[in-house]
Order: C-alpha cells, then structure tokens, then sequence
C-alpha cells in the first residue's frame, strides 16, 4: 500500500521505518525545516536501537521517503497516519497541532482513502473527531471517508521490535461504515501475527491511557511497598520475587526506584488527574501514583544528604545516567534533572555522565550548574557521593575496586536497585537503595535492632527493622536485615 504518515517524531518515525519494513510505500510528512533537513541527511533526531539502521536500508531501497509537503503525498495515500504531538510540556493536553494538521490533510485525501490517528489524544476530543472530519470533507466538496484511531503500545528503547513484534493491536473506529478502514488496516497489521481488536475509538483511547496508567500505578505501589519495606526492615526485591510467582501480579514494572519519566507515563498520569478533577471526578488513587513519583526524586536527595552528614553542600556528587531510562536519549521528565537541579540548589557540585552523548550536551542546557563528562570514571573522580539514576549496561560491570581509589567518599546510592550491594561493602562503599535500606562497609556489630522477629521454622532469629546510627554517622536510620 502507499501511506503517509505526518509528524515524524518518535512515534511517527518508528511507525514510518517499520511499515516500509513490512513492504509498504512510505511517505513521512515533517513540518520542521530542521528535522527535515537531518532526516535527509540520515541524521535521526533521537536514539532508537536499529532504527537508523532500519531507516537508511529503506530510504536507498526507495519504499521510504521525507517531504515537507503534505497535499501531493495525502492525495495519493491508500491510507494516511497522523503522529503529531498532543502533549502542552505542563502536564495537559493541547489539540491546536492536531486540529492544525487534519485540516492541511483530510481535504486532500481521496475517497477511498483512510485517516488513522496514531496519537494520543483526550477523551472529549475523541468524541468530536467524526462531525470534525465530516465538516473538513464537505469544506472541500468531497466524500466522507474512513477513520479510525490506532494507539500505539511501543516501548522507548524497543519500539522497533514491540512495533514488529506486538503484542496486540487496538482499532478504534470513528467512522467506517463500510468496514473500509478496518479491512485495511487488518491487511497491514495481520504481518505482525498479533491479536487484532476492534472497538469504538472511545474504548480504544481508553484502552492506550488505561495500560499507562497501570503501569505508572505498578511502578508507585513498588516504591510505597519499598517505603514499608525500609520502615520494617524487609528488602522488597526479595518481596517482589515472591509475589512475581502469583500469576494475577507478576513481576514486570514492579521495582523499586527514582520513578517513571519519559512523555507518556507522568503526562498522562498527570492530565488524568486534572481532567477528572474539571469534571468533578475524584481520582485519588491516580493522584497519590503522581505523587509517589515526585517524591521519589526528593527522597533521593534527602537519601544523599543523610548519608553524608546531614548536608550537601560544599560535596561532589556524581550521577550515573541522565535519560529517563537506558537505550534511548530521551530527557523528557527524566527523573535525573530533577535530581541534579535539587542537589546544585542545596549547594552541591554535581558531575554527571550518560552514555548518551547528546543527552549529556543538552543536560548540561537545560540543568544550570550542572557539569557533564564523557566517562563513569570522570565523573566519579573525587565524588563524595555515588548515585546511579538510569541503569545502564555499563553501570552494573563498573570496576569498583578501582573506583574506591578514586573517590573522595565512599557513598553509592542506587536509585534503581541493580547493583551488588554486597560488593560495594567490600570495597568499602556505604551503600543504600530504594526499599533494601542502607548497608553499610564498616562492622556492624554495635548497632541496635529496634524490632527482631524470631523464625520459629529453625530456631534462628531474622533481625529486621531500624537501627539507631551513632552521632557520628550524621545521625541518619540504617536498616539492615541478617540471619544470627
């Protein structure tokens, strides 16, 4: 089929390169001169594993291609895909782009043609979509056509293969009476082998906001369990692997850490809440998962300072990874920023490294003070304290025997729970994470158990609990658990 897909940012472009990849004729529509330019250059404007590689194959192949023009390329589409952003950067959304968009598109498309919105949009704005398209075709003296909506379900750092390899396709319908759309969109889609559903676009829209929100909420119940963890004494890693093996739960997105970012997860998690409180729902359970990740970052601070005394300024830290998750450059809401802006207002020096070169430049922008160095290795040199934000390969196979001799201190907070705690403690790193509480190098003999529970299966007694910190310590809580 010959498509075109307009707006080439993540979702666009992905959808772009994977759809040539199934054979199709591709056309990607993009507005920005900039991006444009790089595109036809093979410069993408973000890290996506194979997507360059996918993208440069097809463009030589001829079934992919780049234009600024949209009437030429949407008057010859069997099918035409729109990709353009709906977040408003606050937390909303915002529908002037996509009310902009189908009205340079939807008169241009011939009849037989079908309108696919890939974008995440509001529920109200769903509602409007069939009298909107309907008004933009007899504007222009033509037919009606077919329009769906088609969420995308693609992972940053996986795209390619969850586009390929999905496990489920959802078909909203907005106006196909003759199931012309759908019989379309089923011939492109059934490659995949995937199940395909079809619904009212309504239930489609929900169907996308529905699995985010779900999983932002799995994400924040594992930080609130991680919470009680450190309360208690218990380590929720090992809790979370025992509730893993209960098929309702699993174990997937259930680990604790600094949180979610990214642009799906806290936008959606946040405009649901103030969505539903403009239409006089209460959505309290939504409204603590936004606030469970705020506090993640904050609490990664107050981590840092408590295991350096009581403060930071004046200290050198070092944080490990800047995106909001590894395998893509992505800073959007990254949780790293906020914790770097929160140190440098406390007065700490903060020296950052990313994997991501271009994430590292624009850090360096976005966050004033805050300093970027292109290894692990520089960024520890001389630290005070060691946070890991985004786990990274290359973060968990760091040599840190060699790195103890390089640090002015000997602190490692791990905001993702990845590393071996135990090895940090040979080397002499105090080490603390999110729900394992705070491990420390030096002996432990002379702290006080504030509970002990006694198992009763072997006679020996599990300690748990909080552990009173000599003054000298800053006067921080330390948990520990061991087996006497």
């Amino acid at each position: 089929m010959r498509i075109s897909v307009v707006g080439l940012g993540y979702v666009g472009l992905v959808t772009s390169a994977c759809l040539a990849e199934w054979g199709h004729e591709v056309t990607g529509i993009e507005v920005s001169p900039e991006r444009l330019r790089a595109l036809n250059r093979g410069t993408l404007p973000f890290f996506e594993p194979g997507l360059d590689e996918m993208v440069a194959r097809h463009r030589q192949a001829g079934r992919l291609e780049f234009t600024d023009s949209a009437s030429g390329p949407v008057g010859s589409s069997d099918v035409v895909m729109v990709a353009v952003g709906t977040h408003d950067g606050n937390g909303g959304w915002q529908t002037e782009t996509m009310l902009a968009c189908l009205s340079q598109v939807v008169p241009f498309m011939h009849d037989d043609a079908v309108i696919v919105l890939r974008s995440t949009l509001p529920p109200d704005f769903i509602r409007q979509l069939p009298t909107l398209l309907r008004s933009l075709r007899d504007q222009a003296g033509r037919a009606p056509i077919s329009a769906l909506i088609n969420p995308e379900f693609t992972r940053e750092g996986a795209a390619v293969r969850d586009f390929l390899e999905a496990e489920r396709v959802v078909l909203g319908v907005v106006d196909d009476p003759d199931r012309r759309g759908v019989g379309r969109l089923t011939t492109i889609y059934e490659v995949a082998d995937a199940p395909i559903l079809t619904m009212d676009a309504i239930d489609a829209a929900f169907a996308k906001l529905g699995s985010n929100l779900f999983l932002a909420t799995k994400i924040s119940f594992a930080n609130e369990l991680a919470a009680l963890c450190d309360a208690y004494g218990a380590r929720v890693h090992n809790v979370v692997e025992a509730m893993s093996y209960d098929g309702r739960i699993g174990g997937r997105f259930l680990r604790a850490g600094v949180g979610f970012g990214g642009s799906c997860l806290p936008h959606q998690v946040t405009m649901t809440v103030k969505s539903a409180a403009l239409a006089g729902i209460p959505a309290p359970l939504l409204a603590a998962v936004d606030a469970i990740n705020d506090r993640q970052r904050s609490d990664f601070v107050r981590l840092t300072r408590e295991l350096l005394g009581g403060s930071v300024e004046g200290r050198r830290i070092a944080l490990l990874g800047l995106t909001f998750k590894p395998d893509t450059d992505d800073l959007r809401d990254a949780p790293a920023l906020d914790i770097a802006r929160l140190l440098i207002a406390e007065g700490a020096e903060v020296v950052a490294y990313d994997p991501m070169e271009g994430a590292r430049e624009r850090s360096a922008e976005i966050v004033p003070g805050l300093v970027t160095v292109e290894s692990a290795e520089l960024a520890v040199a001389g630290s005070d304290a060691i946070g890991l934000v985004t786990e990274w390969a290359e973060f968990r196979s760091l040599d840190w025997p060699a790195i103890a001799e390089t640090t002015r201190g000997h602190v490692v907070i791990d905001g993702r729970g990845v590393l071996d705690p135990a090895e940090l403690n040979a080397v002499g790193f105090d080490y603390a994470a999110f729900g394992r509480g705070v491990q420390l190098a030096q002996d432990a003999d002379h702290l006080e158990p504030a509970v002990v529970a006694t198992a009763t299966k072997d006679g020996s007694r599990i300690l748990a609990g909080s552990f009173a910190q000599p003054e000298s310590a800053g006067g921080m809580s330390a948990y520990r658990r061991g087996v006497e």
